[in-house]
Formats: structure tokens, C-alpha cells, sequence
């Protein structure tokens, strides 16, 4: 089977955000984060401003590589078929939560930067509930019974839950739902609500 290849637009763009990216974090990591300005991003990213914003939103969404939400279609459609309830969930989330994040190199310098700019640590919360009304959004058109929508949402955010566990356990998961915490930190939650009943 023959991978396709991204185009030449599309590889042009992946660069340019990569740029950006990468501009904003080494202007942030230089003079921090009050001292880094847009314009400053897109002159080390030899881009224009107007560029800039065709890419990201802010200055603090370059830094975080971060954008709007974006959600699989249809893919809360068969939620509450069982048997594997949780497991949907829990792609579905970590869909959502994975579309936020544009650019994923360097993740180890983002978390760090993260760790000391409040202002990051607040536009990560708000992308964050972007992406949670967005699936809010599409479970409330998909399911109108009320106990079904109750179940739907209840399991949305026992998975919500599970990526940030799995996320303690190990950061690169939030980008790689098939690294061994998350099975693990499901298996967690399994058995901590079997205890509870």
C-alpha cells in the first residue's frame, strides 16, 4: 500500500508553522514571555505579521504550537454502542485534544515554558474547554434523550479524566494515545470504579 505523500502546499505550510513555532519559543526562552512580541516572532520566522496570524491567534498559541479544536466527524455517532464504551471516549478525547496541538516538536521546552508563564498555562485551559464544549456540542445534536446525553457526557469526561491521568504518567502521550500509559491508566480507572460499587 503507497503512503501519500503530503503536497507541496501542505509541506510549505507544516514548515512555516514549524518556524513560527520554533521562533516563539527560542524569543520566549531568550527574554521570556511579556518581552516577545508578535512581530518579533514573525521577523525570526522571516514572515509577516499578517502571516503570523494566518497561523496562530497569539503570541502565547505560537509558544503552545496550539489552535482551535477540531473534532473527528461522526465520530460521537457510536459512543454508546457497547461492548468498548470507554475506549471510544477515550479516542474521541484524545482526537479532540490532539487537534489542538498544530505543531509537536520540541515538547520539552513547551512544557517548561508552560511551567513558568501562567499566561500559557491559562491559553492551554482554554483550548482545553474549547475542545470539551466542542464535544459538548456534538454529543447534545447526537443524542436528545436526556439519559442517553447524560451517559454520553458522563463517559466524556471519565475519558477527559483518563487523558489527564495518563498525561501524569507520561506527557508524550497527550500526542501518542497508543503509548502504553493510557491502557494503563484505563485499566486504573476500571478498577477504581469496580471498588466504588
Amino acid at each position: 500500500m503507497q503512503v501519500s505523500q503530503p503536497s507541496l502546499r501542505e509541506r510549505q505550510r507544516l514548515e512555516t508553522l514549524t518556524r513560527l513555532h520554533d521562533a516563539a519559543l527560542d524569543l520566549v526562552q531568550e527574554n521570556g514571555l511579556t518581552e516577545t512580541t508578535v512581530s518579533a516572532i514573525a521577523d525570526r520566522a522571516g514572515v509577516s505579521r499578517r502571516t503570523f496570524f494566518n497561523y496562530f491567534a497569539s503570541k502565547e498559541d505560537a509558544v503552545l504550537g496550539a489552535g482551535a479544536p477540531a473534532l473527528p466527524p461522526d465520530s460521537v455517532d457510536h459512543l454508546l454502542d457497547v461492548p468498548g464504551q470507554l475506549e471510544r471516549a477515550v479516542r474521541i478525547v484524545f482526537a479532540t485534544a490532539s487537534s489542538i496541538r498544530h505543531v509537536r516538536n520540541r515538547p520539552a521546552d513547551r512544557r517548561a515554558l508552560v511551567l513558568v508563564h501562567p499566561e500559557l498555562q491559562l491559553r492551554s485551559q482554554h483550548h482545553a474547554i474549547a475542545a470539551q464544549d466542542l464535544i459538548a456540542k456534538a454529543l447534545a445534536e447526537r443524542y436528545d434523550d436526556g439519559d442517553d446525553l447524560d451517559r454520553a457526557m458522563s463517559l466524556i469526561m471519565l475519558a477527559t479524566a483518563i487523558m489527564r491521568f495518563s498525561y501524569t504518567r507520561d506527557p508524550d502521550s497527550i500526542d501518542d494515545p497508543t503509548r502504553p500509559a493510557v491502557a494503563e491508566s484505563i485499566t486504573v480507572f476500571r478498577n477504581t470504579l469496580k471498588d466504588l460499587t
